[in-house]
């Protein structure tokens, strides 16, 4: 029996499976008397107390596992239950309302749950797993018992689970749990993050797992394509210890091309960047071998809170990873706010179709001193770092314009207060819309570089929104359409004599990097996870070859012409761990 999932935290476990029951919360509306409100606040602030000993003892035990860096996760969770928002809420509502604090609790996380549940935004849709992690925390206090442990684990296990979040992922005994499996999260959620610096192989998302195991099975989970396989043969067992034997092999040999630059065969260059969103993935960034950060996202800093994020408060952030990957480039993407992406104190309405309404650049400049902060904040953040700068979702010169122009303003304005910047800091667009892609010798005039987000400018160009499970199987990268796009960006791009670059999941894939390659990019960008691999296959072809391949790719009138074409010709150029298929045997 296999079940496919996403590939969390890379290696191969084996072992007999233990169940994690999904643990039941329930919660029920108790009405608490007058004379017993204060009593009742008390225990609320008593589980608070309890549950921030709980968290910083986690956090102490992975800084000094795996350093500082994976220890702030544990911060942001400490955040929440320092919040004075939270507790405000929760004591004003226990004495207006005179209900249970379990009761009153769980309706204010709920909220804040729902409002990242909506997002389209992977990396913000996984931090609705912390508030959960810190919510059934507080309950389990609140309801009188202890946090779950796997005290029954009494021998080396597959653990699979409904969800486990990262406080749970922390305290996992690394010599009992040879891997685990869980039906929802993702390869950005902190427990991922977590189990990859721990080194527990983990595959998320499989869907209905928990029905179809029992305690006793025997499971084998590979953490590098994603696959689970219950009960296998003695010999396919076999296969699985074999390959995880030689994917340590080749983890070791893609470790060793840390240092070394993207070049291909003959010579040609290739600049490959990280796409990160906060401080603590920046030590990724270096230990993937990333030339930089391609796209440093900013929308974390507007979304899940109360109140608006201070000038100072996010130029310290940009800072601090500017400093750290000195001297390579980072490009911090302005905010891409609106659409699935709404703030509830930026009194926003809701949008028939958000994703094609008020979103992007539209709404930074319709929300001038809020851009001009985030502005502000980033030109200041230029003086200790290699800072680029780039807007989302420009459709027209118009909007490019009216950025630059509030640029200029912020620049001149930090010049005349004596205020440390690079005045030469350079500005680039994404080009994410159809509108773009046939305005890219326009907008080349005014920016410094244009980097195509191909996620969304597959989900425009094809009209098809790519998180519509009965479009799945039509949403495709490698439609004609959108390749002749991106090659018609690329030479846009280099005729106004501008560096082009990519990034979204076609730039993390070995075999699609290694076309665009040949369309002429000169930059992808990719998640860390991804990005040796990419690299190896770029110092593994010839970019002659690439180029040659990607004038046949535009010629090919199908998606499936395409996939067939690169079956036949990159996959016999790549190292074959690098086009290994969703099955491994």
């Amino acid at each position: 029996m296999k079940f496919s999932g996403i590939a969390a935290a890379p290696g191969i476990g084996l072992g007999p499976i233990f169940r994690l029951e999904r643990e039941e919360l329930a919660v029920r509306d108790t009405p608490v008397a007058e004379a017993a409100v204060d009593r009742e606040i008390e225990r609320f602030r008593a589980a608070l107390d309890a549950s921030r000993r709980d968290l910083d003892s986690i956090r102490r035990r992975i800084a000094g596992e795996l350093g500082e860096q994976h220890a702030l996760i544990y911060d942001a969770h400490l955040m929440m239950i320092d919040d004075p928002e939270l507790s405000r809420a929760v004591e004003e509502g226990i004495r207006r309302e005179r209900k249970n604090a379990a009761w009153v609790f769980r309706g204010y996380m709920s909220g804040v749950a729902a409002r990242l549940d909506t997002t389209e935004d992977e990396y913000l849709r996984e931090r609705q797993a912390d508030v959960l992690d810190v919510e059934r925390r507080v309950l389990r206090y609140l309801r009188g018992g202890e946090p779950r442990l796997l005290a029954d684990l009494r021998e080396a296990a597959v653990i699979v689970a409904h969800e486990l979040g990262p406080s749970e992922v922390a305290l996992l005994q690394r010599g009992r749990v040879v891997a685990f499996v869980t039906e929802v999260g993702g390869r950005t959620s902190h427990s991922a993050i977590v189990a990859r610096g721990r080194g527990i192989p983990a595959v998320m998302s499989v869907r209905g797992v928990m029905q179809q195991v029992k305690n006793g099975d025997f499971g084998a989970v590979d953490g590098y394509v994603g696959q689970v396989e219950i009960n296998p043969d003695p010999e396919t067992a076999a296969h699985y210890r074999a390959r995880g034997e030689l994917l340590q092999e080749e983890a070791r040999v893609l470790r060793e091309l840390g240092h070394e630059r993207a070049v291909t065969l003959d010579g040609r260059v290739i600049e490959l960047g990280a796409n990160i969103e906060l401080l603590n993935e920046v030590d990724d960034v270096v230990a993937c071998g990333a030339d930089g950060v391609g796209l440093f996202r900013t929308e974390f800093f507007y979304l899940g809170r109360l109140e608006l994020p201070s000038e100072d408060e996010q130029y310290e952030a940009y800072r601090g990873v500017a400093e750290r990957l000195n001297p390579r480039p980072v490009i911090f993407r302005t905010m891409d706010l609106g659409g699935d992406k709404v703030a509830s104190y930026l009194g926003m309405t809701h949008e028939t179709n958000p994703f094609l309404g008020w979103r992007g650049i539209r709404f930074a400049l319709q929300h001038p001193e809020l851009f001009r902060t985030q502005i502000r904040a980033i030109y200041r953040a230029s003086a200790h770092g290699r800072v680029r700068m780039m807007f989302p979702m420009v459709s027209s010169e118009e909007e490019l314009i009216g950025a630059k122009h509030m640029c200029s303003e912020v620049a001149t304005e930090l010049e005349r207060a004596g205020v440390p910047h690079d005045p030469d800091l350079e500005i680039g667009v994404m080009v994410e819309t159809p509108s773009a892609v046939w305005l890219a010798d326009v907008l080349a005039r005014h920016a410094k570089f244009l980097s195509i987000g191909s996620n969304d400018l597959t989900q425009y160009t094809l009209a098809m929104d790519r998180d519509n499970e009965r479009l799945a199987h039509l949403y495709e990268p490698l439609s004609p359409a959108v390749l002749r796009s991106l090659r018609h960006t690329i030479e846009q791009g280099h005729a106004a004599g501008r560096w082009v670059g990519i990034c979204g999941e076609m730039a993390g894939d070995p075999r699609t990097a290694v076309l665009l390659l040949g369309l002429g990019v000169d930059e992808l960008s990719m998640s860390p996870f991804d990005l040796p691999r990419v690299k190896a296959a770029i110092r593994s072809v010839r970019c002659e070859a690439a180029q040659a391949l990607g004038l046949q790719a535009l010629q090919c009138s199908s998606a499936q012409a395409v996939k067939d074409l690169l079956r036949e010709h990159i996959e016999t150029m790549l190292p074959s761990f690098l086009v290994a298929k969703r099955s491994p045997l």
